[in-house]
């Protein structure tokens, strides 16, 4: 049989949450190693990882992961997405979820996080913290076994099946949404760059705008979070810690697995109502990218980038 023929046709998201539950359960070495692309608390231990739980009447966790660091017991609420779209809701529902275990005290600290094909990672705007299949698949080629080699080859026919696949859908309500957004931005935010919109798909809730003065910089109004924020990627630590000791009130530093985030937050508002009758959110979302705009050339942080 010749070499090139593929080991599988194809990869449901139902198989790569079997692989992400064997390693997490199996793979002390593996567990480190995610909870450090994430950014999350040290790994010390496994408590377990379970697949498709359903808690509280608020919808389903794919795979849910529990660990020890430190003094502390973490939850990771993981959700798979291969190919399928975001149900209504489904980000609301991961975070629902997520304060009623910390209600109940089932667990110390909990986080949400994505895992997809890369393409998938960057066409969403819902989970802040995530990884890709095509991370995870470079891992398994490192550890270099013949178990690892394997399952590193099935996820990037997974992520194959996405690229071939994917084909942005345009939403007209949302479009027209954005469109008005761009618009009062251009007018009243002149200093901020934004991209027209042209497909804008049902998903798309994070505006980005930027400042060619502070490049590596990107200004996120995030809509349906009802977050505004400054995204630092590739930058030192010492610039994080730097801007953690200046921080003033009613800003917040947010770590994310690759970049980090001077945050204020705002008020929520909905993509698929109508702008007008949000005017006042949107204009008070945008002073504030303002506010961090302002702080961060006032504090000399252009010295650092």
């Amino acid at each position: 049989m010749e070499h090139t023929i593929l080991p599988v046709e194809s990869i449901l998201e139902r198989d790569v949450d079997l692989i992400l539950l064997e390693e997490l359960i199996t793979d002390n070495s593996f567990c480190e190693w995610f909870v450090n692309e994430l950014n999350l608390p040290r790994f010390l231990s496994v408590n377990g990882a379970w697949r498709s739980i359903t808690d509280f009447g608020l919808g389903e966790t794919d795979i849910l992961f529990s660990y020890n660091s430190e003094d502390s017991k973490i939850f990771v609420l993981i959700e798979n997405k291969l190919d399928a779209s975001f149900q209504e809701a489904q980000y609301e529902r991961y975070t629902k979820r997520a304060n009623e275990y910390l209600i109940k005290n089932e667990c110390d600290k909990i986080y949400t996080v994505l895992v997809a094909p890369n393409l998938y990672c960057e066409n969403q705007n819902d989970f802040e913290n995530y990884i890709s299949y095509e991370t995870i698949a470079s891992r398994f080629e490192l550890i270099g076994t013949k178990r690892n080699l394997f399952k590193s080859e099935l996820l990037k026919i997974a992520s194959e099946k996405l690229r071939r696949g994917y084909q942005p859908v345009n939403s007209e309500t949302v479009q027209k949404f954005w469109h008005l957004y761009w618009h009062f931005k251009e007018k009243n935010h002149p200093s901020f760059t934004m991209k027209k919109p042209g497909i804008v798909p049902h998903n798309s809730d994070w505006p980005m705008l930027y400042d060619d003065e502070l490049q590596g910089i990107t200004f996120y109004h995030k809509l349906g979070q009802g977050n505004t924020d400054a995204n630092f990627r590739g930058f030192s630590n010492e610039l994080y810690f730097k801007i953690k000791e200046k921080l003033p009130n009613g800003m917040l530093l947010e770590k994310h697995n690759k970049s980090f985030s001077i945050r204020i937050k705002s008020t929520k508002i909905d993509r698929t109502k109508e702008f007008e009758d949000q005017i006042e959110d949107i204009k008070k979302g945008l002073f504030n990218l303002e506010q961090i705009r302002n702080w961060i050339i006032e504090n000399d942080l252009l010295i650092e980038i």
